[in-house]
């Protein structure tokens, strides 16, 4: 992950680092940092390698028909690379800026239905409590699929990933159990409608002392034996993707380091 503290005019060095070592990276769209498009459009040019994920765009201030804009233009400059992550966003963000809505759920299914067909070159028409769109087609859908993917937590939101999306990104702080937890749910949303091969990507913090986190489960990185065993139980629970989350002030040295215990 590329952490939310760096500094858009540090940005380019630090991917740069870690393109050839790493098959994903995440650029962070928080409440009040660098916008998420931004840090996609400049870390997609100056990579060549790895997949490049939007973690996470929040529903709420995002018009869909302009998010699908975007996504889709980034996505025929760079096709086969992009990763389009959507939530509900932090409810006290929301609320600050003045995009809290009643139903979540609601707001969140609507825009990536609505996203995913407007990805796919259809004519959109929706009216929905949310989302009203009336006979769109974007001129230059993406030229190859673009994974949506909802960047969730609870049950319900769980399944309806797995109802409407291609993939789901849960966060930091779950331990192996709960990642398996997660999964079923999101098997038990999915219909047969749904997207198949459903991509679930885990955010997991490094701890490289091992000597456990007080914010959650962590990846002991305190040399490569235990580094695997974390990874290991991670793929058992049903991820397809580990995504690390370095804590230290220098988070490019840290995972670069991180790599290395693997090999």
């Amino acid at each position: 992950m590329v952490r939310r503290t760096v500094p858009p005019e540090g940005l380019v060095d630090h991917v740069e680092a870690l393109d050839t070592r790493f098959h994903e990276l995440w650029v962070v769209e928080d409440l009040p940092y660098a916008g998420g498009i931004g840090q996609l459009a400049t870390v997609l040019s100056v990579t060549r390698h790895a997949d490049i994920g939007h973690g996470i765009a929040p529903a709420p201030f995002r018009n869909p028909v302009a998010l699908a804009m975007d996504w889709a233009a980034l996505a025929r400059m760079h096709p086969g690379r992009l990763l389009a992550g959507i939530g509900h966003g932090i409810p006290a963000w929301m609320q600050s800026i003045g995009g809290a809505v009643a139903s979540p759920l609601t707001l969140l299914e609507e825009q990536v239905v609505a996203i995913r067909a407007l990805l796919s070159g259809d004519t959109v028409s929706r009216r929905g409590r949310y989302v009203r769109i009336h006979d769109v087609r974007l001129e230059f859908p993406p030229t190859q699929p673009v994974p949506v993917l909802t960047g969730v937590r609870g049950p319900k939101s769980l399944r309806l990933s797995g109802r409407v999306a291609d993939g789901t990104v849960l966060g930091e702080g779950l331990d192996p159990d709960d990642v398996a937890g997660a999964r079923a749910l999101i098997q038990e949303g999915a219909t047969d409608t749904s997207p198949g091969d459903h991509r679930l990507v885990v955010f997991c913090r490094l701890d490289p002392t091992g000597a456990g986190r007080p914010d959650g489960w962590s990846l002991d990185a305190s040399s490569a034996g235990a580094l695997r065993t974390g990874l290991d139980a991670m793929a058992r629970a049903g991820a397809d993707s580990v995504v690390f989350v370095p804590t230290t002030p220098e988070p490019a040295d840290e995972l670069l380091t991180a790599v290395d215990l693997i090999g």
